[in-house]
């Protein structure tokens, strides 16, 4: 499989809690591509969503770098930041990604979205 059907299947086995097999899909799409922030992102989102939110801001820190701008990205760091008490990092996180030029509306209609 490629990385874009790795991480389509991942984020379906993820909504249906399916976590170990999103995960071993994701560490494979994360061989195949190291530097596409969509699959550490997803891998943060998957720490986060099994209770590992330290192991999560550090893949979502490394999807953020690569792309400072995407709001969902931005989004899930910003809150597992949150979890961690380190609310002026992600401060700092937000005011980052706005100078990058983070659309206000798509980061909000991700944080809407995970409702």
């Amino acid at each position: 499989m490629g990385t874009e059907e790795l991480l389509r299947a991942a984020r379906r086995c993820h909504d249906e809690g399916r976590f170990g097999t999103a995960a071993d899909m994701l560490l494979t799409a994360f061989r195949q591509e190291p530097e596409r922030f969509e699959v550490a992102r997803e891998i943060g989102r998957l720490l986060r969503a099994v209770g590992d939110p330290a192991a999560a801001v550090d893949y979502l820190k490394r999807a953020w770098i690569l792309e400072p701008a995407d709001g969902l990205t931005v989004a899930e760091l910003v809150l597992v930041l949150h979890d961690l008490n380190r609310r002026d990092e992600a401060v700092q996180v937000m005011l980052a990604s706005l100078d990058a030029g983070l659309d206000q509306t798509a980061f909000v209609a991700s944080l809407v979205a995970r409702d």
